[in-house]
């Protein structure tokens, strides 16, 4: 795993110090308002925590629940996750445990370029926000699917293995989301800052899938989730670390568009006014 850590940090970096003297005087990128997005982003983050206990609490298997279940319903693309050896799980849960924090940090690397570090509130910010949003999809989705996960058909386990709380709620999977998320949100924000296009562009977007894809690898070899579970995680998370920031790339190149904040005796809040 160390191997994988230490390529990342070199490829990054070697990007940040390769491209930093093209960087002219510095300007935002991006129009961000933290008074409002990264408090409203905390209270999400917040508020997640008890998402996710009581996602844990929706998705209860039973032992009724687990004689229900046949590999034979599996789609042929995902069947064979459903077996894997359970002797593997432990240390595969390590490993995408590993790599999920590696994703969650690796925005870190931005604070390496000066230009960068002088807007680190609009980037926090806008990260915060890019995960409140992953969040808010993830959880349209889990809750109201309930699939098992593989490890609940795996004939090598006992019924006591396969009940209780977050055995139901394989789809799709968080952690890919997640790592995704966060990885795709460094490549895009350095790609931006930048100004990189083409193959090089290409090059950091490669680097930025593989900590996602070996969490969902590893996920898979855990029990927890399914081939489909993990692609469609993979492809939300990616999407949710490129569309945040490209929106607030388009509110500052945009003056037709703005943000602003609005009270009310009632409620308060940020508005987004689009002039036609």
């Amino acid at each position: 795993m160390r191997k994988y850590l230490l390529l990342l940090l070199i490829v990054f970096c070697t990007f940040q110090s390769g491209f930093s003297q093209d960087t002219l005087s510095h300007q935002k990128i991006y129009y961000v308002v933290p008074k409002y997005e990264l408090t409203g982003a905390g209270v999400l983050t917040v508020a997640s925590y008890f998402g996710f206990r009581q996602l844990d609490k929706v998705a209860n298997f039973t032992a009724a629940d687990i004689a229900k279940l046949n590999p034979n319903d599996i789609n042929s693309f995902d069947r064979p996750v459903a077996f894997k050896d359970p002797a593997g799980f432990d240390l595969a849960q390590k490993n995408s445990d590993f790599f999920l924090n590696l994703a969650l940090v690796s925005p870190a690397l931005l604070m390496i370029d000066k230009n960068m570090r002088k807007d680190w509130v609009d980037l926090l910010s806008m990260y915060m926000v890019t995960h409140a949003v992953d969040n808010a999809v993830y959880f349209a989705s889990a809750f109201p699917v309930r699939r098992a996960r593989p490890l609940t058909y795996n004939p090598k386990l006992s019924v006591e293995e396969k009940t209780g709380d977050a055995k139901s709620n394989s789809f799709f999977s968080g952690h890919v989301s997640f790592s995704s998320t966060a990885t795709f949100f460094l490549a895009k924000v350095l790609t931006d800052y930048k100004q990189i296009k083409g193959w090089k562009r290409i090059a950091i977007f490669s680097v930025a899938a593989v900590p996602p894809a070996l969490v969902g690898y590893y996920r898979m070899e855990a029990g927890k989730h399914f081939k489909t579970d993990v692609i469609l995680g993979f492809l939300v998370g990616a999407a949710s670390g490129i569309l945040v920031p490209e929106f607030h790339k388009k509110l500052k190149e945009n003056k037709k568009i703005s943000l602003q904040p609005f009270y009310s005796p009632s409620q308060s809040g940020v508005a987004l006014n689009i002039k036609i």
